[in-house]
C-alpha cells in the first residue's frame, strides 16, 4: 500500500513538474514575454539587448523559455528580483503565477514612480536640426507625465533612446557608423525641461506632443518596464533601430504591434506619428490630444508678425543704435507701440544670447531695452496664442514611387523611380524644416527604344539654405549641399554619364514675406563626369525656390561651370502641385546643349 501511495505521488508530481514546463512554454511565446526581453521578430532567438546583465539566465539573450524559466526561480528564491524587474513580475502574476517570496517593498522603484504619481503617457516629436547627423530626420521622444495643478508639465519625466556618440565626433564619421551598427544605445530618463530647453532653446526646434488615452494599469505597466531597462544596451542603426522604433515598441508592449513593421528597412520619426494618429486603443482613437511647443525662433517670428510695417523699421533702428530709443521717432510713440517693439526685440535679444552671435552688442542692447521698458506701464503687449504649424503626422509621407513621361529633342521616355526617405525642397513644408533637401536612395530609371537606363542614383541628397528670417542681426549663416551618386546626363549627350561626389556652399535670402528664397553657391564635383577629361570640376549656382500660389512651388537654377572651355552650363526648372497628403505632380524642365520636359506624378508612402 505503501509503495502504491508511493508511485502515485512521485506520478502526481512529474505531472505537475511536466504541466507546469508546458505551461511556462506557452507563456514563453507569449507576445508581451517576448516584448518585455526585446526578443527579434519573426524567430524570437536573438535580443535587441546586448548587455548579458539584462538577463537572469546565461542563456536569456536567445532562449526566452529559459529567460522565462529563470525569472521563475528567482521571484521565487529573492524577493529583491521584484524591484529590478517589476513589469515581468506584474504580468506574470496576471496570468495566474504564485510565487512563495511575498510582494516586496521597493523604495527606489517608488520614489521614481510614485512620488509624484506618474498618471499618463505621451510622445513627443521635436522637428528635424540640420546641423546635427543624428537629428535630420527629427527625434521622438517618450514623456511619463507627473503634471498636475501644482507640479509644472517640465518636471514630467522624459524619456531618450539615442546612441552613446563621442563629443565632437564628425558628421560623416557618425552616419557611417550609424548606418552600420557602429554605436552601443539605451535609454535614459531626465526632467522634461532639460529636453525642452535644449531642443526649443538651444537648437531651435519645434516640439509636437501627443498624448495617450491609456489606463492608469498600462501607463504603468510601460513605466514598470522603463524601470527594467533603463540600464540595458543596444547596437544602434541609424535607418531602422533608432528612437522611432524602440520606443514605439514601448507604446506596443499594451496597444499591440500598430506602430512598427519589423520587415521595412528603415522607420521615420514622423512615419511613428503618422500611425500613432490611426492607431486604436480599448476600441477608441488611441491620441487623447496633440499640443504644439514652439521654439524660440518660432516665437521670435510670430513676434515680428504683429508689428506694423513703421514699428518694424524703428525695431531694426534701435537694434543697429540702442540710443535709438533716445529719439523723437521712438519716443512720440504711443505706449502700445513702444511695447511691441521692446517686447519683440527682448525676444531677439535672447535669440541671439542663445546662437552666441553679436555678444557686446546684444550685452549694451539688452541694457537700453530695460531701462526704456521700466518706463513703461506693466503688462504685455504682445500675445501669441496660436501657431499656424500643423503636426506631423499631416505632413507628407516620407518614401516616394513615380511614374513619368520624358520628352528629350522629340524623343520621349516612360519611367519610373523610388525615393527610400524623406524630403525635397518643393516637399510639404508641415514639420519639416523648410527650404532644406534630405533625400537617401532616390532611383530613377527609364525605358527609351526598348532599352533600360539608370537616369539617376543619390545615395545622399542634402542642403541646408539656413536663411535669416530676419535681416537686421547679419548672422552670416551659411548655405550649403552635399550630393554623392549617378546621374545620366542626357541633355548634354546620349551616352553622357556622371559619377560623383559633390559639396557646394554660400548664401541665402528671404523675401516676398518669407515666401520666396534666393540662393547662391559655389559647387566642387569629383568623380566620373560627363563631357570633361579631369575628375573634378567646380561651378557658380543662383536659384530659387518660391510659392507659387497656395502650396504650389517653384524651384529654378541656373548652373554655370567654370573650369570648362566649352562654358558649359545647365539651366533647370520645377514645380510642384499637390493633390493631397499621398500625391503630388510635377512638371521639370532642363537645358544644356539638348532640352527635356518631364512630367511625373509622386505617390507617397510609408
Amino acid at each position: 500500500m505503501k509503495i502504491y501511495s508511493l508511485i502515485i505521488f512521485i506520478f502526481f508530481i512529474a505531472s505537475f513538474n511536466l504541466q507546469a514546463s508546458v505551461t511556462l512554454k506557452q507563456l514563453a511565446q507569449h507576445p508581451t514575454w517576448l516584448s518585455l526581453g526585446h526578443y527579434k521578430k519573426p524567430a524570437f532567438n536573438e535580443s535587441y539587448i546586448t548587455n548579458t546583465s539584462f538577463f537572469i539566465s546565461s542563456r536569456g539573450p536567445t532562449s526566452p523559455f529559459e529567460e522565462l524559466k529563470a525569472t521563475v526561480q528567482s521571484f521565487n528564491k529573492d524577493p529583491l528580483t521584484q524591484c529590478k524587474y517589476p513589469a515581468r513580475y506584474t504580468w506574470l502574476k496576471k496570468q495566474g503565477l504564485t510565487f512563495s517570496q511575498p510582494n516586496s517593498s521597493c523604495i527606489q522603484l517608488e520614489q521614481w514612480r510614485d512620488a509624484q504619481p506618474i498618471h499618463s503617457i505621451s510622445l513627443i516629436f521635436a522637428s528635424g536640426y540640420m546641423s546635427n547627423p543624428a537629428s535630420l530626420y527629427g527625434h521622438l521622444l517618450l514623456k511619463l507625465n507627473r503634471s498636475s495643478a501644482k507640479n509644472n508639465k517640465l518636471l514630467d519625466y522624459s524619456i531618450n533612446y539615442g546612441a552613446h556618440v563621442p563629443d565632437n565626433e564628425n558628421g560623416l564619421v557618425y552616419i557611417t557608423k550609424g548606418l552600420f551598427g557602429g554605436y552601443k544605445a539605451g535609454f535614459s530618463d531626465q526632467l522634461f525641461y532639460r529636453h525642452q530647453h535644449n531642443y526649443g532653446e538651444i537648437e531651435l526646434r519645434d516640439l509636437w506632443e501627443y498624448k495617450l488615452a491609456l489606463k492608469n494599469d498600462d501607463t504603468k505597466f510601460i513605466a514598470n518596464h522603463l524601470w527594467e531597462i533603463l540600464g540595458a544596451q543596444f547596437d544602434y542603426y541609424f535607418a531602422d533601430e533608432n528612437c522611432a522604433f524602440h520606443i514605439a515598441q514601448l507604446i506596443e508592449l499594451v496597444i499591440g504591434e500598430q506602430l512598427t513593421n519589423n520587415n521595412s528597412p528603415w522607420m521615420i520619426p514622423t512615419t511613428v506619428f503618422s500611425k500613432l494618429n490611426q492607431a486604436t486603443y480599448n476600441n477608441k482613437k488611441l491620441v487623447q490630444e496633440v499640443r504644439f511647443t514652439p521654439s524660440r525662433s518660432t516665437v521670435f517670428i510670430e513676434y515680428m508678425k504683429k508689428l506694423t510695417g513703421n514699428e518694424s523699421t524703428i525695431a531694426e533702428q534701435i537694434y543697429k543704435t540702442p540710443d535709438f530709443l533716445e529719439q523723437d521717432d521712438f519716443i512720440s510713440l504711443n505706449i502700445k507701440s513702444k511695447k511691441r517693439i521692446i517686447e519683440t526685440l527682448f525676444e531677439l535679444v535672447q535669440l541671439q544670447q542663445i546662437k552666441k552671435h553679436n555678444i557686446d552688442h546684444i550685452k549694451s542692447l539688452k541694457k537700453a531695452l530695460i531701462k526704456t521698458r521700466l518706463t513703461l506701464p506693466i503688462g504685455n503687449e504682445v500675445l501669441v496664442s496660436s501657431y499656424t504649424q500643423q503636426a506631423p503626422h499631416k505632413g507628407q509621407k516620407p518614401s516616394n514611387m513615380s511614374v513619368s513621361s520624358t520628352q528629350v529633342n522629340k524623343q520621349h521616355n516612360f519611367g519610373l523611380g523610388f525615393r527610400l526617405s524623406y524630403f525635397d525642397s518643393l516637399a510639404s513644408d508641415v514639420a519639416r524644416i523648410a527650404f532644406s533637401n534630405l533625400e537617401m536612395v532616390d532611383t530613377e530609371v527609364s525605358i527609351s527604344s526598348s532599352n533600360l537606363y539608370l537616369d539617376k542614383l543619390h545615395l545622399l541628397d542634402l542642403e541646408s539654405f539656413s536663411p535669416a528670417y530676419v535681416k537686421w542681426p547679419k548672422e552670416n549663416n551659411l548655405s550649403w549641399k552635399v550630393n554623392a551618386g549617378f546621374e545620366r546626363q542626357n541633355t548634354l549627350c546620349k551616352s553622357c554619364t556622371n559619377t560623383f561626389l559633390m559639396g557646394g556652399i554660400g548664401k541665402s535670402y528671404l523675401t516676398n514675406n518669407n515666401k520666396t528664397l534666393i540662393f547662391t553657391l559655389a559647387n566642387g564635383y569629383i568623380g566620373d563626369l560627363a563631357a570633361t577629361d579631369d575628375i573634378y570640376d567646380a561651378s557658380l549656382e543662383l536659384g530659387l525656390i518660391t510659392t507659387l500660389y497656395s502650396d504650389i512651388k517653384l524651384r529654378a537654377s541656373h548652373e554655370q561651370f567654370i573650369l570648362e572651355n566649352d562654358d558649359k552650363s545647365s539651366t533647370q526648372a520645377e514645380i510642384s502641385i499637390p493633390i493631397n497628403q499621398n500625391f503630388d505632380i510635377r512638371i521639370s524642365y532642363k537645358h544644356s546643349n539638348l532640352t527635356s520636359w518631364k512630367l511625373k506624378l509622386n505617390y507617397y508612402w510609408q
